[in-house]
């Protein structure tokens, strides 16, 4: 049974000792009544021993089998005799923890450590306050696990107006029409919650690992189920993993903002970014939900899952998880249909993938799909 156990640190500058694996412990002497110290650190470790370390992946990601292998973890434990996970002072982790308290680190413990398994935890108390503290997640002995992936998602993605990216971006606007957050008609975006250079194959596992649902084999990284609509300054903070989506309850959730600058005299609000105070409803905090519950194909609640993660490990991560061999995602090494270009043309020497991209369109099987990154595989291969 896996735990999250913690210390909570009296000398930063000494190692304490490991807390008993039985279940959560709290070092003699503290008291919860005590006045937290906000800009104490907090700290989330796993031993190494329970960690196995990726291979590299092939270099290009052009089946199912291939994208197994980039995601499967091999038998090598870092060197290490423990992995810090996440850290920061204790008032940015109680920004976003808010009532849930220690669930909500228990929850992103098990996010990164083991998101597909059905552990039961043995914690933390849901409902204890987080501490400036080490907190560790335990594993019995002899089970390992593989850590999430990270993604750096670099660059931003917009829609064109032709090809597969169209049509998802159409499906998506007729299935929500407004904007999720701030229930605006207009100017609305088709915004990504995986990066479209993630690809098919990887995209599956995510679907499969996170939501526990078998997707079809046909699964597109442009289906529906993978986008939302917001406004184009809400896309942009969730582009770039600098605002998530917090589970609520079915079809509910909360905005959380990451953005790593908090100016003290600006307030980010579902409208953009204004000089307090103002009138307009702060980002953090506000609620979310699909602006049509009767409608099909909506995001699971495990996707958001996955991209709330990304978000806390843009702002929490440690350098220990950051450099870990092979931990960021493959990403496809070409220009995708919808990327946006900077000197604004679409032309044949700037995305030489297009024809490949736009022939998505009349594939409808997955040997399709699977010959297609066939031919983007030996486009590579001759250019390289």
């Amino acid at each position: 049974m896996a735990c999250v156990t913690h210390h909570v640190i009296a000398n930063p500058s000494s190692q304490p000792s490991l807390p008993p694996p039985s279940g959560p412990s709290k070092q003699d002497g503290h008291t919860d009544a005590a006045p937290p110290n906000l800009t104490g650190i907090l700290e989330l470790r796993v031993n190494s021993s329970f960690v196995r370390l990726y291979p590299d992946p092939p270099s290009t990601i052009s089946d199912d089998m291939h994208a197994a292998t980039a995601m499967t973890p091999g038998t090598i434990s870092p060197a290490t005799h423990s992995i810090c996970l996440l850290s920061g002072p204790l008032g940015d982790f109680l920004r976003y923890s808010r009532q849930e308290a220690s669930k909500w680190l228990i929850d992103l413990a098990h996010d990164i450590c083991d998101p597909a398994s059905l552990v039961h935890w043995r914690p933390v108390a849901n409902t204890d306050p987080l501490t400036a503290s080490i907190y560790r997640y335990d594993l019995p002995v002899g089970i390992t696990v593989g850590l999430s992936k990270i993604s750096q998602r670099e660059g931003k993605s917009v829609t064109t107006a032709t090809g597969n990216a169209s049509t998802m971006a159409g499906r998506v606007r007729e299935r929500d029409g407004r904007c999720w957050v701030s229930a605006a008609r207009g100017p609305i975006v088709n915004s990504h919650i995986c990066p479209k250079r993630m690809g098919d194959h990887i995209a599956r596992i995510v679907y499969h690992t996170f939501t526990s649902l078998a997707p079809a084999p046909n699964l597109s990284i442009y289906d529906e189920n993978f986008s939302l609509s917001l406004s184009l300054t809400l896309d942009t903070w969730f582009d770039t993993y600098e605002m998530g989506l917090r589970f609520v309850s079915l079809n509910n959730y909360e905005c959380h903002m990451f953005a790593s600058t908090e100016l003290p005299d600006v307030e980010y609000t579902i409208h953009g970014l204004y000089d307090r105070p103002t009138v307009f409803p702060a980002v953090h905090g506000h609620p979310a939900s699909p602006p049509r519950l009767e409608s099909n194909h909506v995001p699971p609640a495990g996707l958001f899952r996955w991209h709330y993660l990304q978000c806390v490990l843009k702002k929490f991560a440690h350098d220990d998880y950051k450099n870990l061999p092979n931990i960021y995602y493959s990403e496809l090494p070409l220009r995708m249909e919808g990327d946006s270009d900077d000197d604004g043309t679409d032309s044949e020497a700037d995305w030489p993938s297009k024809a490949l991209d736009l022939g998505r369109d009349v594939e409808n099987s997955l040997e399709e799909r699977e010959e297609r990154h066939r031919a983007v595989a030996k486009w590579i291969s001759k250019t390289v």
